[in-house]
């Protein structure tokens, strides 16, 4: 003879509700790696509860609820590998921008220490130019100086596929030390993100004072908006990161830190492609003068702006709620279970 129902229910209530509690832990990213021999251990138990329902406790709550249960722990403990063409695809249509759009507070902090870093570089420079002594590279102040870019004689010197090579290599590390400076409380990320906003407001500012502002632009107008959204996307992975040490909530300091640092490396692994295309336009287009300066601010213009409209746009649009799993038919499932 089977146990009364409620008896049952009483009984086993218990490991349902462990069960239930580390399936959500699973779904947020959170479950630790010797927890998952306890979740395989209770799926197994709900599973032989469900039988023992499915026998004598036909059609009850209790049935329907174990039977939801155990799919939900099958789906988690036995998923099949996915496609990895389609899981790249997926994570480009929908992951990397929403994840982006989940961190804006931390990429839209990087892009103001960015900017104040050009500000103040450009605001030394202008009102004392012997300022960019400090602040200029020694051989840039001399190709300034005898009015030369020092981007002209690239070309001359290597093809445009060694140069696009070189420039990736160099953008990849920047990324890099932008991300991955955030590991020290994020003031790493802050200085690497002044520092390059310092450097590159002195240049822009030195070559405005000695007349070659519009040969900047020339170089820099193809390439530069999608790749200084790349770096102050970057900072935003480094921010996010340091946030994670100084401030883990609820979480233990290290489960906090791997659990926001998988979005941090979202961020920079969805930058790859663009700073390798970003890199074929900054060796091909940019250098020299055989495009016209306005073709190379129309392309930099436009591939800024589907850049940013991919990244504001693609995937689920902020703020709308998921569509609720529909649920088998018969009666609502309810719990706890009687």
């Amino acid at each position: 003879m089977a146990a009364p129902l409620p008896t049952f229910v009483t009984r086993r209530r218990p490991d349902w509700e462990a069960l239930k509690e580390l399936l959500g832990r699973q779904r947020a990213g959170t479950l630790r790696l010797e927890e998952l021999r306890t979740l395989d251990s209770l799926y197994r138990r709900a599973a032989a509860d469900l039988a023992h329902a499915q026998t004598f406790y036909a059609g009850t709550d209790v049935h329907r609820f174990l039977n939801q249960l155990c799919g939900q722990a099958y789906g988690a403990i036995y998923q099949p590998p996915r496609e990895r063409l389609a899981s790249t695809l997926a994570f480009f249509r929908h992951d990397f921008p929403r994840t982006l759009r989940a961190n804006g507070a931390f990429v839209a902090t990087s892009a103001g220490f960015f900017l104040l870093g050009i500000l103040l570089g450009a605001v030394v420079v202008l009102l004392e130019p012997r300022g960019a002594e400090l602040l200029v590279p020694e051989h840039l102040r001399g190709f300034i100086a005898r009015k030369e870019m020092w981007t002209d004689g690239i070309l001359t010197v290597s093809p445009p596929n060694a140069v696009a090579s070189g420039i990736a290599t160099n953008n990849l590390t920047v990324i890099i030390v932008t991300f991955a400076s955030g590991i020290l409380l994020g003031l790493g990320t802050v200085f690497v993100l002044l520092n390059n906003g310092v450097h590159f407001g002195s240049v822009a500012a030195l070559c405005v004072h000695e007349g070659m502002g519009p040969r900047l632009f020339d170089f820099i107008a193809a390439h530069g908006p999608v790749e200084l959204s790349i770096i102050v996307i970057a900072g935003g992975a480094g921010l996010r990161v340091g946030q994670a040490l100084i401030d883990p909530g609820e979480l233990p300091r290290a489960q906090a830190l791997a659990l926001h640092g998988r979005e941090a490396v979202k961020l920079v692994l969805g930058c790859a492609p663009f700073l390798a295309l970003i890199a074929v336009v900054e060796g091909f287009v940019s250098p020299g003068d055989f495009f016209p300066s306005w073709v190379k601010a129309t392309l930099g213009l436009t591939l800024g702006a589907l850049f940013w409209t991919y990244l504001l746009r693609a995937g689920p649009t902020p703020g709308r709620a998921r569509a609720t799993p529909r649920r088998p038919a018969g009666r609502p499932l309810r719990w706890p279970p009687r």
